[in-house]
């Protein structure tokens, strides 16, 4: 999961620590509603919140709350480069496998759901790669995720190389019709 003892992460941040030691959805609730400033604080090795909840199974709704009051951290990179997308990928399916009292289709529900909040607020983290150049399908791939999974993971990862594209394109196209409305410009000026 984590590279950090819970007692490193605890020196550096009570909300992680909190999330990290199973605190139920109430109380992360709770706390995220009287110290919302503590969403938008770094922890060890650079880890919002939001990274952590995502690896440790913390329910879709704090990780709603979280993106919310501070949208910039579901695209957050921390110090090895993983966003809360590989997070999520990696660690939560891995942390609520060895849970006995969830069931595979479950997690695959609740990942579902906190992958779209992620999305929504940041599509063009999903396609960053950590500092070892692994994307976030390979972390879903290496958590034995389900093709229906992956296939999300996929279609989401494809439309925004698609909307990166048309952006480029549209940009080029931009830089082409420059130099021609200058010229008609300066031809324009001329005639009068």
């Amino acid at each position: 999961m984590l590279d950090a003892s819970p007692d490193q992460i605890s020196s550096n941040s009570l909300l992680n620590d909190t999330i990290i030691k199973g605190a139920s959805d109430a109380t992360l609730l709770r706390i995220a509603e009287h110290f919302p400033g503590l969403l938008g604080h770094r922890g060890y090795h650079g880890r919002f919140p939001v990274h952590i909840a995502c690896a440790y199974g913390a329910s879709s709704d704090f990780i709603y709350k979280c993106v919310s009051l501070y949208p910039l951290t579901a695209a957050a990179q921390d110090n090895d480069g993983r966003t809360p997308f590989h997070f999520l990928c990696k660690s939560l399916a891995k942390s609520c496998d060895t849970s006995m009292s969830w069931d595979k289709n479950s997690i695959e529900r609740r990942m579902t759901r906190i992958l779209w909040i992620l999305y929504r607020k940041a599509p063009s983290a999903i396609i960053i790669e950590d500092n070892h150049g692994v994307d976030v399908v390979e972390y879903a791939l290496e958590a034995d995720m389900s093709m229906t999974f992956i296939r999300l993971l996929q279609d989401m990862v494809a439309r925004v190389h698609e909307h990166n594209a048309k952006k480029k394109a549209n940009r080029k196209l931009i830089q082409a019709r420059s130099p021609l409305l200058q010229q008609k410009d300066s031809f324009c000026m001329a005639c009068d």
